[in-house]
């Protein structure tokens, strides 16, 4: 019987729960579901080599990896690495093009440098404070003819709001739901409590609980610390800021 509620401890693995229902839910979603694979892989040389700053998953870097000779993804979850090593194993004519590493933003040194150099989904996980030693590091790894692509760069209001559901998928018997609530912190910050419940029929027979923190890099701001690192922007919808707009997913392309 699994047990009927289950919280994942502060300091490990936040994602420990979270990957099965995470492409679970993405599906449901379609086309619509944030990150965009397609934006960063139209962005990726044909035949060139590319860099992943957290692919959880992989939703982005099979639709990359299409596209490029080699692509190295650094991912702290062990869970998230897992599923994106099973995927891998289903496409084996990726095999050799996928490196998955464990390794966290915003320090690391690879010793190399590649065309492209992406963040899908990942900026909420960066603390402001750490967005200058992030791009410093990112510009250390990019060629110097080659992009930086991102997303999450919004003009947002810092999310507050009580539990509600936002999620919902049904696989044979079993209905799944995800739940969240978010508390403001400051206007860099709030925090997020997810909660992941799974039915048999009526009955509830899991509860999973996630909370983590949500950090906001808004566009002026990243702007200048892109141009600190020595990086330019140059597409992307976060140029022309649209805070009304649920549905923008604040992209942003530079170069050096």
């Amino acid at each position: 019987m699994v047990s009927p509620s289950q919280i994942a401890p502060l300091g490990t693995d936040p994602y420990v729960f979270q990957p099965g229902y995470y492409d679970l839910f993405r599906a449901v979603r379609g086309e619509g579901a944030l990150p965009n694979p397609r934006f960063f892989a139209d962005r990726a040389p044909q035949g060139g080599s590319a860099l992943e700053i957290g692919p959880g998953t992989g939703r982005v870097t099979l639709a990359v990896a299409e596209r490029v000779a080699s692509v190295v993804c650094l991912e702290r979850s062990a869970t998230m690495r897992a599923v994106l090593l099973a995927k891998l194993a289903e496409r084996p004519h990726l095999l050799d093009r996928v490196t998955v590493l464990e390794s966290a933003a915003p320090t690391f040194r690879l010793g190399r440098r590649f065309d492209f150099v992406y963040l899908a989904g990942v900026l909420e996980h960066v603390p402001p404070r750490d967005r200058g030693t992030l791009f410093a590091t990112l510009v250390e790894h990019l060629a110097d003819d080659g992009e930086v692509a991102m997303d999450m760069v919004l003009a947002e209001a810092v999310p507050d709001w009580p539990e509600r559901v936002v999620d919902r998928a049904a696989v044979g018997e079993c209905r799944y739901e995800m739940s969240s609530t978010a508390r403001r912190v400051d206007e860099e910050q709030a925090h997020l409590r997810f909660v992941y419940r799974t039915y048999h029929g009526d009955a509830l027979v899991a509860t999973e609980v996630v909370e983590r923190a949500h950090y906001l890099h808004r566009p002026d701001a990243v702007l200048s610390d892109l141009a600190k690192a020595g990086l330019n922007a140059i597409a992307g919808t976060a140029l022309a800021p649209a805070p009304d707009r649920d549905d923008d997913p604040g992209t942003l392309v530079a170069r050096r």
